[in-house]
């Protein structure tokens, strides 16, 4: 590409810096009220700047038509309608069912957090649930043993996983 003569470089950067309306432009696309002397000099000096003088306000009418757009009447109701709000699944329920509903997948998690943490406690060398709940309760000779610790731990979990369910609390509504 060859290299552009110094006075269409001086017209470029000068170009570039330039903020006209379309208005001014769309009268006067030659130039004669918006350009000052010494580039209107330079324009009607060198074609190649008399060129670019025109692809530049080719260019600016195009894109200041291509911005121009139609008021839409029915845009409100197109965003309304996009953001409309979604029902979420289980918020009609009431509250009591769906305290329920937690309690029965809290009690879940907890069942199988103990199948799964049971052998990190040492709970799983035991024989039986009944075996262990004694050695919890002291009930059996080894009620200090560490597996006697991990049931408590685990006993006090759903206990605190089944409060946590059933407490009686004010839930945000989604309803208007």
């Amino acid at each position: 590409m060859p290299e552009a003569s110094p006075s269409l470089v001086r017209l470029r950067g000068f170009l570039e810096e330039l903020d006209v309306q379309s208005s001014t432009l769309k009268r006067d696309p030659r130039g004669q009220t918006w350009l000052p002397p010494e580039i209107r000099s330079l324009v009607e000096s060198d074609p190649e700047c008399r060129a670019e003088l025109g692809r530049f306000v080719d260019r600016e009418l195009e894109l200041f038509d291509s911005v121009r757009q139609r008021n839409d009447p029915m845009f409100a109701k197109d965003v309304l309608n996009a953001t409309h709000s979604v029902e979420i699944a289980g918020s009609g329920l009431d509250p009591r069912v769906r305290s329920w509903i937690l309690g029965l997948f809290y009690a879940l998690a907890t069942i199988a957090a103990y199948t799964t943490l049971a052998p990190l406690f040492g709970l799983s060398e035991r024989g039986s649930v009944l075996a262990q709940a004694r050695a919890a309760l002291g009930l059996a000779s080894e009620a200090t043993s560490p597996s006697a610790w991990g049931l408590a731990a685990v006993g006090a979990a759903v206990a605190l996983a089944l409060l946590l369910a059933f407490m009686p609390c004010r839930r945000p509504s989604s309803r208007a």
